[in-house]
């Protein structure tokens, strides 16, 4: 911002310049102009003008990186030009005016490339964590867009050609918000910060008819511009929307003792500095056992990165959303989960932390869960308040201990037999096949498990476990699969893969595939660890 406080300021002068060229020019006009026409281009006209202008600005900004240090110098030499402007030469000063317009110039190309640099990292925040615009789009168009309603499809195209689309909510990030208000079958919601409505939308269409949605934001225009879309999909009377600053909101449905523990869900995706505000009154409002999502609490991915690679107006969010991110790992009423190392070791147990430990020593420590994919899974369980579950494919045991303690709430130390839980593990030393055909020979298990996690080596059976398990899950329950975007790679030419990783990267695609056209389930693909994908049974 160094060069832009001294273009404002050199502004001024160069109008000046240019009033003093018009005074005192006319009497040299023709002298000259005789004494340069070898530097006149033919025809002198205001279009060739216009042509050689561009050509002059466009090979002097490109000159900039080379000439850092003498164009101070021929700042210098134009204020003393003008310090001296008693004895100024006419040719001086036009060199002068057009170098202040020249200024003036950079002036409006360096804000024009800060704002493209800035929308350039805003529109990263729309990516998430990937910074890989090939997985992301694998995502959106493998998973999420061929089971996108029409109406979010509609109104995503509507958002798109506003000026600050890159506010509304990811529809990746959309699919499992989706898969939650599910999962606690969420009646009455509450929303902090609509924008144009994509979520609020998303929230209207998965409540029941009879559902509630109180939609807070302070810009009704921006509303009003998803309105249409939302009136046409028939779900207007479902929402409830304040043109408020939040807190007052807030506070006032906390008068009324029977909201308190009277909502189920809540998304927030507002002013970040007052997230911590909003958590407080929300806790009083969200039932137990209920959710509260909190949308961009990685900035971006600019949490980890320094100040000096994040926006200066982005600044104050950011140190807003890491006061944030640790006072939610600090807070034991809620359980979190969240795409961020920050979140999962300080509340990572211990026998799970010692595991994780041993693990990394292995030499194939690669095909561990992540501790981020365990902490959603943990989170899963919960909601679908598992007590039956299958687990395709174990290694260590990371995934297993996690779903385990999920029972064991008093675990202290590593290890099964130590961790009180190893009663609970029915270990097969098999083939999965064979063992899911076995349990369904019996009747009583059609339907009789609420969770499955399969992490198996042999990616190409997916296919084959995912038609046994749909019938073993009941109703309601969760699949998880592992490793489903084969670590980024699914978006990426085989060329750059180790031959021995094809095979496994094309059957990944081909499940994926299979996944998203399924209509028995319902999906969430999530860029944790390598990839996973949530599928809930819904018949």
């Amino acid at each position: 911002m160094k060069m832009a406080s001294k273009m404002l300021q050199l502004k001024s002068k160069a109008c000046e310049a240019s009033k003093f060229v018009s005074k005192h020019g006319t009497t040299y006009y023709k002298q000259l102009l005789e004494k340069n026409k070898h530097y006149i281009q033919e025809p002198a006209t205001v279009e060739k003008c216009n042509e050689l202008s561009k050509q002059l600005l466009y090979t002097r900004l490109a000159s900039i990186p080379g000439r850092t240090e003498l164009f101070w110098k021929e700042v210098d030499h134009v204020k003393g030009l003008w310090k001296n402007r008693a004895d100024l030469k006419v040719e001086d000063a036009g060199i002068a005016a057009l170098f202040g317009l020249e200024c003036f110039a950079w002036y409006c190309a360096e804000t024009a490339i800060t704002m493209a640099k800035d929308e350039a990292k805003a529109s990263d925040f729309s990516k998430g964590l990937l910074q890989s615009e090939e997985l992301y789009k694998y995502i959106l168009e493998t998973s999420v867009y061929p089971r996108e309603p029409e109406a979010l499809k509609e109104l995503r195209s509507v958002t798109h050609n506003y000026p600050m689309a890159n506010m509304a909510i990811a529809p990746d990030a959309g699919k499992l918000m989706e898969m939650l208000l599910n999962l606690v079958n969420a009646r009455k919601t509450i929303e902090v910060g609509v924008f144009t409505g994509y979520s609020l939308l998303l929230t209207a269409l998965t409540l029941p008819e009879d559902g509630k949605v109180i939609a807070i934001d302070v810009n009704r225009s921006t509303y009003e511009i998803g309105l249409p879309v939302i009136k046409k999909a028939g779900v207007e009377h479902k929402i409830d929307f304040r043109e408020s600053e939040a807190l007052p909101v807030l506070d006032e449905l906390l008068n009324h003792e029977e909201n308190e523990g009277g909502f189920d869900f809540a998304f927030v995706d507002a002013d970040k500095v007052s997230y911590w505000n909003y958590h407080e009154r929300l806790m009083r409002l969200i039932k137990v056992g209920g959710i509260i999502v909190y949308d961009n609490t990685l900035w971006g991915g600019s949490v980890a990165e320094p100040d000096s690679s994040t926006p200066e107006g982005k600044r104050e969010g950011k140190k807003a959303i890491l006061e944030l991110n640790k006072k939610l790992s600090a807070d034991k009423r809620v359980q979190i989960s969240q795409v961020a190392l920050v979140s999962v070791y300080p509340r990572e147990q211990e026998a799970l932390k010692e595991l994780r430990i041993l693990t990394h020593n292995h030499a194939l420590a690669i095909m561990a869960a992540a501790p981020d994919a365990g902490q959603l899974i943990e989170m899963l369980l919960k909601l679908v308040n598992a007590r039956k579950t299958i687990e395709v494919g174990i290694f260590t045991g990371y995934s297993l201990l996690s779903l385990l303690l999920h029972y064991q709430k008093m675990a202290r130390v590593a290890g099964y037999q130590e961790a009180g839980v190893v009663h609970k593990i029915d270990f097969r030393k098999s083939e999965p096949l064979p063992v899911l055909d076995e349990l369904l020979n019996h009747k009583e298990n059609e339907g009789g498990f609420d969770f499955a996690f399969v992490d198996d080596a042999d990616k190409g059976s997916y296919w084959n476990y995912h038609e046994r398990l749909m019938r073993l899950i009941k109703v309601g329950g969760i699949i998880v699969y592992d490793k489903t975007l084969w670590g980024g790679s699914v978006a990426e030419p085989d060329s750059s893969k180790p031959e021995g990783k094809r095979e496994g990267k094309k059957t990944a695609h081909e499940l994926n595939k299979k996944l998203s056209a399924d209509k028995r389930v319902q999906i969430s693909q999530i860029a944790l660890g390598h990839g996973i994908t949530i599928c809930r049974r819904l018949y």
